[in-house]
């Protein structure tokens, strides 16, 4: 046979030994796994992304909420066992002087103020949102009967121990309360409300005594009138009886809302961790909280009562529906009034010496706008005129600079002020 045709034949395989791979084959088969690794390290990169931007929007919608519901209740409560207009009351006993307190001469149930200090990210995305400042009796919803006692320039009132003491025994539980629990009611620098026979007084509060005879005392800033003998008029009366009724008192707060970082010293320590790692985060430098304080007599700030009532808060709008003329004696014609328009301030300013009158105000429409964490947007969203925001530009100089927002929005009745009209 010649050796063109001699059949070349392959070695049979040794029993046991199988086929392998050649080299071409494996590179091949490694090169595809990796590529298919890349894609599913793609996918599951994009998605753990997806997710915690949803989830810090999620977070940024729940604290908002939280924080908004606070503010509506708060609202709603503006004027509750207080006066709506201090200076134009006429159940109040007296005229508010320049010797009065000056937070307590312009006592209201809702201000609007514009914020002292500007803020760059808030400024930059054309957003100044107001202050407000409500006022009310915030720290108990009781009305405790009282017996006047004149103490030289101050004056104490000693809570009823028994007859219509039930306030009273709710707050020492069961029993007479302690000098805390009567401090944490009565505290120092805050305003004290007597109304006796209709008329209304208001004090100064500088000590809350518990124990078997409850008192609190209030001084002569402002001074409180007192009338001689049993016949009903202008002026507390000490002598119950023969027509004068026994006082009631209560304590008048002011609360006040603003989208800031903390302020107070106490707010600043608590709320450290919050911050310590601010600069870690686009735009955290400059963030804002939504933050809500107790102010005193004077209008001060007091430490110890600011909290944070919704993080990365980036917009606040309150419009008012007050009564802007009446028709014949007694039918109110209603308005809805923005920031813009010119008598605004006249629902919404200090009434002190004026003729402010946000005892007409009847609802309050209130907006609050809340951002994510961080932002995640390459690009931004028109917002609709007198509207919330879209998009907050943090000015992080990344190709994503904006953050989602989240916008909520009631009306809130004011139902201690209904049907007032003078």
């Amino acid at each position: 046979m010649s050796a063109s045709r001699r059949r070349r034949t392959r070695p049979a395989l040794s029993k046991g030994r199988s086929a392998g791979f050649t080299l071409v084959e494996l590179m091949v088969a490694l090169t595809g796994g990796l590529f298919i690794s890349l894609a599913v390290f793609v996918l599951a990169r994009d998605s753990g992304r997806f997710y915690q931007r949803e989830t810090r929007l999620a977070n940024a919608t729940i604290s908002g909420l939280l924080g908004f519901e606070r503010l509506r209740a708060d609202l709603g409560r503006a004027g509750f066992l207080s006066s709506p207009n201090v200076f134009r009351d006429p159940r109040l006993c007296g005229i508010p002087d320049g010797t009065w307190p000056l937070g307590l001469r312009n006592l209201a149930s809702i201000q609007l103020t514009t914020p002292a200090v500007k803020y760059a990210a808030l400024t930059a995305n054309g957003r100044t949102p107001p202050v407000i400042t409500l006022a009310g009796s915030y720290g108990s919803s009781d009305v405790f009967g009282a017996k006047i006692v004149r103490d030289g320039n101050n004056t104490i009132f000693e809570l009823a121990t028994r007859e219509g003491a039930g306030p009273l025994r709710r707050l020492g539980n069961t029993g007479m309360p302690d000098t805390p629990a009567m401090t944490a009611v009565f505290p120092l620098l805050r305003v004290l409300r007597i109304v006796q026979n209709g008329k209304q007084y208001y004090g100064q509060i500088v000590g809350a005594v518990g124990g078997a005879q409850p008192t609190v005392t209030i001084n002569s800033q402002p001074q409180v009138q007192f009338r001689s003998g049993s016949a009903i008029g202008c002026g507390l009366s000490d002598a119950v009886g023969s027509g004068a009724s026994a006082p009631a008192i209560n304590v008048v707060n002011f609360i006040q809302y603003a989208v800031r970082p903390p302020q107070t010293p106490t707010a600043i320590t608590g709320y450290k961790n919050v911050f310590t790692t601010s600069a870690d985060g686009p735009g955290e430098t400059d963030r804002t909280e939504l933050t809500r304080v107790e102010l005193g007599i004077e209008g001060q700030v007091l430490d110890g009562t600011e909290e944070i009532v919704a993080e990365y808060a980036v917009d606040l709008n309150v419009q008012v529906t007050a009564v802007t003329s009446t028709t014949g004696c007694c039918d109110p014609n209603l308005g809805v009034l923005s920031p813009g328009d010119a008598i605004f301030s006249t629902f919404t300013g200090p009434v002190f010496n004026t003729l402010n009158t946000p005892e007409l105000i009847r609802s309050v429409r209130v907006r609050l706008g809340v951002r994510s964490r961080e932002a995640d947007r390459r690009g931004n969203l028109s917002n609709p005129a007198n509207q919330g925001l879209f998009r907050f530009n943090v000015g992080s100089g990344l190709p994503e600079p904006f953050a989602r927002v989240r916008t909520f929005q009631a009306d809130v009745a004011l139902h201690n002020q209904a049907d007032i009209l003078w």
